[in-house]
């Protein structure tokens, strides 16, 4: 292009700049809608990926119903292609925290790489009694709290727990659960509330129930290369895994054989002992006995002895009573004789001479017998007093040796009593050897008879498509896809039509410079590349711009929306060349592709054609027209005002589309948040009218529930028992999860659950052999009024029944049954373990749920109104996504009316002129201009609200979440929203313009051609 014409451009460019801008704003618009759509996906993805690469997330999970061992798990890292194999412990079981609310948990043993966790507060545990709890469930203040394992869970789960308790140091979020389902249990109320992570030393288990497996190659996430390395790694692993659950079996029962026969062994060698160590303790006791009986001859004998050595000392002392009573007398006799001497002695003094010397002699004669009797009575008396110390001397040693006789004997008692004990303990230790020989003998007829019952196992290899979130995330993903398919269409088109008018608008005011430079002899080229480079550059700048504003806020903004139910890291911005190719191609061919067409008519035309101004377009009569009734009642300038509408059909259709594509958008945006919203409504207004679900410690009839009943009584409440139970339904290959309701009382059951179809139609509860589905679970499975469906509960029993009805329900999936056909079909009365519960109006349904709490036999309260609340605050991320939409919607409207009212402006100059040279007001004139935008805006905002109800409807159906049915409708004050902002834009708009209008020089557009 030669320098004049490059001048002549630029000065174009300057000059009609706010035309250049509308151009360039409108394929940003485009550019930024569609390439900001298009990417979100793979950046998406790309986080994604980056995230479950950097945490390892495992890419098969192999399971068997025997669990693996250590053997396995080094087998299966030793196979090719795998980069490493991990065995994991995991278990549900139901939990009581600090608060005494029970729920159920899902235990995992964490592992050295695969699936890793994030801390987002606190700490990894270090010992097995502490654990890292779910971030989304817990909060700051769990730090520090306990986890306490349930008495309500069974044995086999309390022996896989090594602790009764365990200490909470950290919050975490895991690769394996990348959103908010936590997945289904046969504990509680079927659902899982939240993850732990344990260390392995604290589950008390020698088996791993899981076995991860992670690959050496790999793809990006789901791609056609990922889906086909898992395919042909699951054409192996699912021979292997079942070759694995062969030996561990074998392995099983080769342990256990060799374990009864060594206890067979071991019991008949102890037993064998036992009876050694019975018999000697017998033979010693016989031994005692046989003591005890010569020790006892013994002491008898000794006191026979005692006996007759008293009798003889007392035989003896009788004769020395005797022999002193003798001496007694002769000392008498002697005391006597030595009186009678000493009276004869008397009597000799008085004699003389002869006589008393006679009697003298005779004296002596007898005082010499008298002291000879004297000396034998004191003989004998020394002899009794010798006589006397001798049984003195004697009764002492009996009393001594009958002392050590008492003693002797006491001994001997205590002996008997001993060997009295050793009687007892003998009987004891035989009924103990009895009790436990019996005991081993049931433990080995146990032993047996689990080794007879004991069946290979069943294996299953799992991939990444059969983990909730996962698979969620794909789906959820391919939503943003498809949406992206239908906005930029709208912008494009308006993009297309903007180009197309501006640009026709822009070659008609330069018919007469045309003219002189084809005179000139500049040749079509030329001329035609100064247009070209017009919208060429306003396309490029413009598709620039978008492609970067779109690259990073579109993913940005829907990236937040989607963090309220995915949590896969940092979003990670990337630039995709390859979408701002064929996004700036697209705008280049609506922007320099319209201007072709729209000069090359022109450009068909002589050089002094072109000099001369165009003729006016041949007025033609309007429909309005052609109604006088009308017609005839209308005001002068409202005419005119009609007359211009509809005259210029190129404008027309193009205000209308643009601003009916903006009320569109406006509708489709906020009818997206009313679906979403409502369905907290809808779920606990229309449908579980009660005010919260109990859960009970053990089924209805095997624990008493008087403190239940006594609260309701207190509140004032009514409740219907309930069996609540996960279940798959199945039709062909097709199954999906749903929570199985059977009410003990249908009949009561009205009062808590409504049931009706999706037209409000009431639905009768089904009967004996009947079924009814909720609406997503139906149409997902294909299935309707009269249609059978297979039932799969937690035990694996399987029955068929009939779809009796298709029930209204938004949120989860249910199948409702009546306990008739439970019993019929399973051969047991369901295990009423729940209650729905309804309070009187204006009752404090929190405070309530306290009351119930305190009650031994209740486990858990759910409180409806707290579930409305957590999904409310869920859906308030949406907000971001509808202020994005009403953000573009504006802007689209914006430039429209911006573009079609600056060209109406520029073309109407001397119209306007002559208004104003008229007396017109200001505001008079602006009435006059803008009329036409407001009537515009109207028939643009009612085609956009038929525009915006099916693409409303579209958007609605590519958002397929599973375990949700949304409420697609549009609220009225949605409507009402949607047509007040279009106006308001365009306001906006007439506020901007009527500045212009302000500036026009009557006396330079007077002199203008028209």
């Amino acid at each position: 292009m030669k320098s004049s014409m490059i001048k002549t451009t630029v000065r174009e460019i300057r000059e009609s700049l706010g035309r250049y801008m509308a151009i360039l704003a409108i394929v940003a618009l485009g550019v930024g809608f569609f390439v900001g759509l298009k990417v979100t996906r793979p950046a998406m993805l790309d986080t994604a990926g980056r995230y479950l690469e950097e945490k390892e997330l495992y890419d098969l999970r192999l399971i068997s119903t025997l669990g693996f061992d250590e053997t396995d798990m080094e087998q299966a890292a030793r196979q090719e292609g795998v980069k490493v194999a991990e065995g994991e412990v995991s278990i549900d079981f139901l939990a009581v925290e600090e608060d005494g609310i029970e729920k159920v948990l899902r235990a995992h043993s964490i592992l050295r790489v695969q699936n890793q966790t994030e801390v987002t507060l606190g700490r990894k545990p270090r010992y097995g009694n502490e654990c890292m709890v779910d971030a989304q469930v817990y909060g700051r203040d769990a730090i520090g709290q306990t986890i306490r394992v349930s008495e309500n869970n069974g044995q086999d789960t309390k022996d896989m727990l090594r602790y009764q308790e365990y200490t909470i140091v950290g919050l975490c979020n895991s690769s394996y659960y990348i959103n908010f389902e936590r997945g289904t249990t046969s504990l509680g109320n079927g659902k899982i509330k939240g993850f732990v992570y344990i260390p392995e030393d604290g589950f008390d288990t020698d088996y791993y129930t899981d076995l991860y497996l992670r690959l050496d190659q790999q793809f990006p996430l789901y791609s056609e290369e990922y889906e086909a390395l898992i395919q042909e790694a699951e054409d192996w692993a699912e021979p292997f895994c079942e070759e694995l659950g062969s030996q561990r079996y074998e392995r099983l029962v080769e342990d256990a054989r060799w374990q009864i026969e060594d206890g067979e062994r071991q019991l008949a060698r102890q037993t064998a002992e036992a009876e050694a160590e019975l018999a000697e303790a017998e033979a010693e006791l016989a031994e005692g006995e046989a003591e005890l009986a010569d020790a006892q001859a013994q002491i008898d004998d000794g006191w026979r002895q005692l006996r007759e050595g008293r009798a003889e000392i007392a035989e003896n002392s009788g004769k020395l009573a005797d022999s002193r009573a003798e001496l007694a007398d002769g000392q008498s006799q002697i005391d006597d004789g030595i009186k009678e001497l000493e009276e004869k002695k008397q009597e000799a003094q008085e004699l003389t001479g002869e006589e008393r010397e006679a009697m003298e002699g005779g004296l002596k004669l007898a005082e010499a017998q008298v002291k000879g009797r004297q000396a034998q009575v004191q003989a004998g008396q020394a002899q009794a007093d010798m006589g006397q110390a001798q049984m003195d001397g004697a009764l002492a040693n009996i009393a001594r040796q009958e002392e050590k006789l008492r003693e002797a004997q006491e001994e001997l008692e205590e002996g008997r009593k001993e060997l009295e004990d050793g009687r007892e303990e003998l009987a004891d230790a035989r009924e103990e050897l009895a009790e436990e020989a019996a005991k081993a003998e049931k433990e080995l007829a146990d032993a047996r008879k689990e080794l007879d019952e004991l069946e290979e196992p069943d294996t299953y290899v799992l991939t990444r498509d059969e983990n909730i979130g996962y698979a969620c995330f794909e789906n959820d993903s391919d939503i943003v896809e498809a949406v992206a398919g239908v906005f930029p269409i709208f912008f494009f088109l308006v993009a297309a039509l903007v180009c197309v008018t501006t640009m026709t608008r822009m070659v008609e005011e330069g018919r007469t410079q045309i003219g002189v430079m084809k005179a000139l002899g500049y040749g079509r080229a030329a001329i035609m590349g100064k247009y070209l480079f017009y919208s060429g550059s306003a396309a490029v700048i413009g598709g620039a711009v978008g492609f970067l504003a779109g690259s990073f806020v579109f993913p940005t903004v829907i990236w937040a929306a989607y963090g309220i139910m995915y949590r896969a890291g940092e979003l990670a911005l990337t630039l995709h060349w390859g979408y701002a190719l064929a996004a700036l191609a697209a705008s280049v061919l609506c922007s320099m592709g319209t201007t072709f067409l729209t000069c090359r008519y022109e450009l068909g035309s002589m050089a002094a054609q072109l000099m001369r101004p165009k003729a006016p377009k041949s007025g033609k009569r309007i429909l309005l027209e052609r109604i006088p009734f009308l017609w005839n009642r209308m005001k002068f300038l409202v005419k005119v005002s009609a007359r211009n509408i509809f005259r210029y059909k190129q404008r027309f259709y193009m205000m209308v589309f643009g601003i009916g594509g903006c009320t569109a958008l406006l509708l489709t945006g906020f009818g997206l948040k009313d679906s979403i919203q409502s369905l907290t409504d809808a779920q606990y207004g229309r449908i579980q009218i009660g005010d919260m679900t109990v859960m009970f410690a053990s089924p209805e009839g095997e624990a008493d529930r008087s403190g239940f009943l006594a609260a309701m009584e207190q509140s004032g409440g009514t409740y219907t028992s309930v069996f609540e139970e996960s279940a798959d339904v199945k039709t062909g290959e097709t199954a999906k999860s749903a929570t199985l309701v059977i009410p003990r009382k249908p009949q009561e059951a009205g009062t808590y659950l409504d049931l009706h179809t999706p037209e409000g139609e009431p639905l009768p509860w089904p009967r004996e052999g009947e079924a009814v589905l909720t609406q997503k679970m139906a149409k997902k499975l294909g299935a309707g009024p009269g249609d059978q469906v297979e039932v799969e509960d937690a035990d694996h029993r399987r029955f068929t029944v009939t779809v009796s009805g298709v029930s209204e329900n938004f949120i989860d999936n249910y199948i409702y049954l009546s306990p008739q056909t439970w019993e019929a079909q399973t051969g047991e009365s369901p295990a009423y373990k729940s209650a729905y519960v309804a309070l009187p109006e204006g009752t404090d349904a929190h405070q309530a749920a306290a009351v119930l709490m305190n009650c031994e036999e209740v486990a858990s309260v759910s409180v409806y109104a707290d579930m409305e609340t957590r999904m409310e605050s869920m859906i308030q991320s949406l907000d971001y996504v509808v202020l994005l939409i009403i953000v573009c919607a504006g802007a689209l409207a914006f430039i429209v009316l911006y573009n079609l009212t600056n060209i109406n402006i520029t073309e109407r100059l001397r119209e306007i002129a002559t208004i104003k040279v008229l007396g017109f007001y200001a505001r008079e004139t602006a009435q006059y201009v803008f009329r036409e935008n407001h009537i515009l805006t109207a028939i643009g905002s009612l085609a956009g609200l038929v525009m915006g109800k099916y693409l409303h409807r579209f958007v609605m159906d590519q958002i397929d979440v599973d375990m949700v049915s949304f409420d697609v409708h549009i609220a009225p004050l949605s409507v009402v929203y949607s047509v007040a902002l279009t106006f308001l834009f365009a306001a906006v708009v007439n506020r901007v313009m009527r500045r212009k209008l302000d500036r026009i020089n009557m006396a330079e557009s007077m002199k203008s051609i028209e």
